[in-house]
């Protein structure tokens, strides 16, 4: 018997220790975190963290039961503080203490080292060969197959009479000759490559990095093989996912994961120097509801950009959590739904600026942050804008963080829901001018047909609408599937005037309990498309447009609907725009390229005044922005046609998923 006790006591204490090692993590490189961390969620081996999960939520829920005080602070709404706030704060625009330019904002020429164009990722290019009284003479150079379908978010990279992007499966990156279109290598990768884009750094004999999701990765330029003096043969292993396109600081590259955070290595040998967790607990709540603090989300994936001279980096952060339902994550959820500023040579936080707090409608700022300059109070001064989902556009001072046309912090209804904690206020930018809808309104209802209207009216007849109106059990609510995608916006450097694509498609949520008695969720999340009886947008038109806005002043100067259903038009209906998920590149030209439409055109546009000049039906929607290059004193337009997942996800009948790559240019004398 004493043998059996003693075993058991043995057996005991390595199920302590080996506990211990499963909820520890350590780890020096965090320089906004303890070294020491211990969580549930850094158990390793996932048959485990299920058990741990399962277990801490059996002991959290009985706990929750027996106490009266969690239970108040679980359903009380606090309605008593929400009545007693006033209903708008006022917070001036920013006018002083203004980042004076430093004149290195620039717009591409002949190459496109990076997705997005540079590290500015302001997608305008300064050639100006093509324009508004030729760009009707383009015509195909040459067209690239894949032997595989799937959509190329990346944007294509150019350098040194090369192509460099992701193949549309996914699974290598591709170099392929500028002028005709011709494959130099193809390298396989683990996971997806690139998705969100990839960048070229001359510095060292020429090198290509990217990450593949699970590992950061560089490659020699000329011949596609791995550098293997970087990392372990060319390849760093990330414990999280990364598929945003790096930046590079002088000797650093820094990338973005899944954690959330931003890392930062050593270019040469890719060791990592520290990092930036971009989560913070919230100290008020390690529980809430039997259930533990929901820390995830706030994901780095719309991408970073680089102050290079600064040495700063800027970061457009994802939702916390799920995307309609917050039970699980009360409070702002600090970091999500914002733009970060990070600076690299001093290792710390310089600002952070949250535009949805709480979010529960799918807000989160999608694109890169574009930095940029305009004029204010006669001075040029640097600035970082964001095109949202919310149809905004953050024009943030670039040291400060500080809105620099200011904002109004307007009271939002609370919710119904058992647990959920929206936050008491919402933001209203009114400069510069949205430009796309909001929030539903009754007026808002298609207009398409009488029949349309009227079966639309009755889709809706118990539903919910309105500002930051929260989801409820019973009701569905109208939310717009809107704004500013992943690819986000063309900005001139030298004009301040940004063009962005953006969708109005309504969207019908709701949520229902939770059949299971123990589970970390305690709804489920139902959404589908507000549309006619035809299977059109249950809006009034335009579902899709290009705005074109000046930033120096915040005003709209134009805007134009973007995309086209032929059988409407024939009905003579104006042009209605289409869900859309390509994205524009503007050049000097005064044109305006863009793709992504549910038409699968690709168009070019007067930068004056939205008058569509010229457009090409590829046999696909394009997926990324067009690229912009110039090839042995040609000038190349260049677009994925592969579709989008996110059109195909939403019309399967209409768009599909393609596997070409088209490059334009003039047609010779």
């Amino acid at each position: 018997m004493r043998k059996i006790l003693k075993a058991l006591k043995y057996l005991l204490i390595l199920l302590i220790f080996f506990s211990i090692y499963e909820f520890t993590s350590i780890d020096n490189r965090y320089v906004n975190r303890s070294t020491v961390d211990i969580d549930i969620n850094n158990v390793r081996n996932p048959p485990l963290k299920k058990l741990a999960r399962k277990l801490d939520l059996y002991v959290g829920s009985f706990y929750f039961n027996l106490s009266k005080k969690k239970r108040n602070e679980f359903f009380n709404q606090d309605i008593e503080k929400y009545n007693s706030l006033p209903d708008e704060i006022v917070v001036s625009p920013s006018n002083d203490n203004l980042t004076i330019s430093n004149n290195k904002n620039y717009n591409n020429t002949v190459d496109w080292k990076r997705s997005h164009g540079n590290h500015s990722s302001n997608k305008f290019s300064d050639l100006d060969q093509i324009n508004t009284k030729n760009v009707k003479d383009l015509e195909v150079a040459w067209i690239y197959e894949f032997n595989k379908n799937g959509d190329i978010p990346g944007n294509p990279i150019y350098f040194d009479k090369t192509i460099y992007m992701a193949s549309t499966a996914g699974e290598s990156l591709v170099a392929l000759n500028a002028k005709d279109g011709k494959r130099k290598w193809e390298y396989k990768t683990e996971g997806r490559a690139a998705i969100r884009g990839l960048i070229f750094n001359e510095e060292n004999n020429s090198k290509i990095y990217f990450c593949d999701q699970g590992n950061l990765i560089a490659l020699h330029a000329f011949n596609g093989k791995e550098v293997k003096k970087f990392g372990t043969q060319g390849k760093i292993k990330l414990k999280k996912k990364c598929q945003i396109t790096p930046v590079i600081i002088k000797d650093k590259i820094i990338i973005g994961t899944f954690e959330p955070a931003i890392e930062v290595y050593d270019i040469k040998k890719g060791k990592l120097l520290w990092k930036f967790l971009l989560k913070k607990k919230n100290k008020e709540y390690s529980r809430y509801g039997g259930k533990r603090y929901d820390y995830s989300g706030g994901n780095p994936w719309g991408g970073i950009s680089a102050d290079l001279d600064r040495e700063i980096v800027y970061v457009s952060t994802g939702n916390a959590g799920r995307f309609y339902e917050g039970t699980t994550r009360p409070g702002n959820n600090k970091y999500a739904n914002s733009i970060v500023a990070i600076d690299i040579k001093n290792k710390k936080l310089l600002w952070e600026f949250q535009e949805i707090e709480h979010d529960i409608w799918n807000l989160d700022i999608a694109s890169p942050p574009i930095l940029t300059s305009i004029r204010r109070k006669d001075k040029q001064i640097d600035v970082v804008v964001a095109p949202t989902k919310f149809g905004n556009t953050l024009v943030l001072d670039r040291l400060t963080g500080e809105s620099i046309y200011g904002y109004v912090n307007k009271k939002v209804p609370l919710s119904s829901v058992p647990g959920e904690k929206v936050s008491f206020y919402q933001k209203v930018i009114s400069l510069p001018e949205p430009f796309s809808n909001q929030y539903f309104k009754k007026n808002d209802i298609t207009d398409l047909s009488k029949e349309s209207r009227r079966y639309v009216k009755k889709e809706i007849k118990n539903s919910t609408y309105g500002f930051f109106k929260p989801h409820s059990i019973d009701k569905k609510n109208i939310v717009y599937k809107s704004g500013a995608q992943w690819m986000g916006a063309s900005i001139d450097n030298k004009s301040g005037i940004m063009y962005v694509p953006s969708n109005d498609i309504p969207n019908l949520i709701w949520l229902e309990k939770s059949k299971e008695k123990y589970t970390y969720y305690e709804y489920g999340i139902k959404t589908k498309l507000l549309e006619d009886h035809l299977g059109y947008p249950g809006s009034k038109p335009p579902w899709g447009k290009l705005t074109a806005i000046d930033l120096n002043t915040g005003k709209k100067i134009w805007q134009v609907p973007f995309g086209e259903y032929e059988e409407l038009s024939e009905r003579g209906i104006p042009i209605t725009g289409t869900f859309n998920y390509g994205g524009v590149t503007a050049t000097a030209g005064n044109l305006v390229f863009a793709t992504g439409t549910l038409d699968n055109k690709l168009r070019a546009f007067d930068t004056k005044n939205g008058e569509e000049l010229w457009s090409y039906t590829l046999p696909f929607s394009g997926s990324s922005p067009p690229t912009i290059y110039e090839y042995n004193n040609e000038q190349y337009i260049l677009v994925p046609s592969t579709g989008a997942i996110s059109l195909r996800l939403a019309y399967p009948n209409i768009s599909k998923s393609g596997n070409k790559i088209y490059a334009f240019k003039l047609k010779k004398n």
